[in-house]
């Protein structure tokens, strides 16, 4: 054992700034992605605090905003997604900075981000119904956008720091279980500190702790900047010049950015388990305390998987992952319908459903990696931001339909924009039941197109290696 350790010791501090020989990040780097990224995911789970869906306690609760208003609101959004996602497309993908493609956007767009998070619970809840929708509206349209973007950058950033398949997943399965423990402390104070301030219903728990954390935030967001360095495969004197129209008449022809695309239009739903933690403890076992516990124990539950997805993905394949692991989240999720009322029994089965889906992002961002590559070794031509934000219209889309689900059924058992009738059994049971139900289908129908992708992992490898020669050639 100590053996092993020493080894362990020794290979850090010798590959600390120079990687070691096949690979592409040295040890530096890693902790540098890894630790800045725990301050850019501080920023981003704030963001989950703000939301325009009737779960989200500041909007919903404290606000008042009823479901189907937020649900229109939604679709105001989509469009507006819609709109930018060329723009930002075409803005990545012609990025040519000394910084690189990616980095740069995590200084421009990290301080807005903080700024108009902030911003959106200092909003005051005394002024008119209708001015008070516009003004959440205006606010968290700016902030839509530059979260997006800044998120993007940060994500994107881990597939071009290696062209190598299985240590970019790696990379990944490693630096998440890191950077997760920003969200997993703000899940788990946030609740906590909230009875201090009032509760997770009372602005004055927003006002004072959204300040402090993004403060923190941006100031380790800094680290993944200036720590990193983009890699990518291209010749010497490439230069990304891509007009919108070729990059989406190019990327229309990729067969795999279509098959996980509708992977995850169709995953839409299954995330809807998650949602229901925070109305559980206020509303069923009426505990701020509990929410903070339930969120930092939860959010143990991605770990196993999340370091374990590079084994999985070797031996199983990223495709066969994703489909065991939504079937099985299915079938906790059939159980947690009929033990509602035993509490223990109902948090273990959400702490499977959610153990079930840890190393999913891993999976789906390296595989989104590898569909970058295959693009580039079809085309010639980089498409990280065409294939991104083309496959994020096309989840706004979608969303924009999918997400008027939910609210009408909200309203439909008794949930207007007095959040209390959630005291109510009759009235929360039956919510419960549909947001446990839509997960169900939508972990199963999400599996049918992985079924059609082919992408094997010795199919990337045998792409990069020629990626490298046509590099050397020029």
């Amino acid at each position: 054992m100590l053996e092993k350790i020493r080894g362990v010791v020794t290979d850090i501090t010798s590959h600390w700034k120079e990687p070691a020989q096949g690979k592409y990040i040295p040890y530096k780097e890693f902790a540098a992605y890894s630790v800045g990224g725990i301050g850019v995911n501080t920023i981003n789970s704030l963001f989950s605090y703000v939301a325009l869906n009737a779960n989200c306690l500041l909007i919903g609760s404290a606000y008042g905003i009823k479901p189907t208003h937020l649900a229109w609101l939604n679709i105001l959004m989509g469009i507006i997604n819609l709109i930018k996602a060329p723009f930002i497309s075409m803005m990545i993908d012609n990025t040519n900075s000394k910084y690189g493609k990616f980095r740069p956007y995590l200084l421009y767009t990290g301080v807005p981000t903080a700024i108009l998070l902030c911003l959106m619970a200092f909003i005051p809840n005394d002024i008119n119904y209708g001015a008070k929708v516009a003004v959440i509206s205006v606010t968290y349209a700016f902030l839509m956008i530059f979260q997006a973007l800044y998120a993007q950058a940060f994500t994107s950033l881990a597939q071009v720091l290696t062209p190598n398949g299985e240590e970019r997943t790696g990379l990944l399965s490693v630096s998440m279980f890191i950077y997760s423990l920003g969200p997993s402390i703000v899940n788990m104070l946030l609740p906590i500190l909230s009875g201090l301030t009032g509760g997770m219903t009372d602005f004055k728990t927003y006002r004072i702790f959204f300040p402090i954390f993004s403060i923190v935030g941006i100031a380790l967001s800094i680290i993944t900047f200036s720590g990193t360095k983009e890699k990518i495969v291209v010749a010497k004197d490439y230069v990304a010049k891509v007009k919108f129209s070729e990059g989406i008449k190019q990327v229309a022809k990729n067969k795999y950015f279509w098959l996980i695309n509708i992977h995850s239009i169709l995953s839409g739903l299954k995330y809807g388990i998650g949602s229901i933690l925070g109305w559980y403890c206020i509303y069923q076992i009426k505990s701020d305390e509990m929410l903070g516990i339930m969120n930092t124990v939860i959010g143990t539950a991605s770990v196993p998987l999340m370091l374990l997805a590079p084994l999985l993905a070797k031996k199983l394949g990223k495709r066969n992952v994703l489909i065991w692991t939504n079937l099985i989240r299915a079938v906790f999720c059939v159980v947690m319908l009929f033990t509602m009322d035993k509490t223990i029994i109902f948090f273990i089965c959400l702490y499977l459903a959610t153990l079930t889906l840890g190393g999913d992002s891993v999976i789906t961002t390296s595989m989104t990696a590898e569909i970058f590559d295959y693009q580039q070794w079809k085309t010639g031509v980089r498409l990280e931001g065409f294939i991104t934000q083309l496959g994020g219209m096309l989840t706004t889309l979608a969303g924009m339909f999918t997400g008027l689900i939910i609210p009408y059924f909200y309203e439909h058992y008794g949930l207007h924009n007095d959040y209390t009738v959630l005291y109510d059994d009759a009235v929360r049971t039956p919510i419960f039941n549909i947001l446990i139900i839509t997960t169900i289908i939508s972990c199963v129908v999400c599996v049918i197109p992985m079924f059609f992708y082919n992408l094997k992992e010795k199919d990337h490898q045998r792409i990069i290696e020629e990626l490298k020669v046509r590099a050397d050639e020029n």
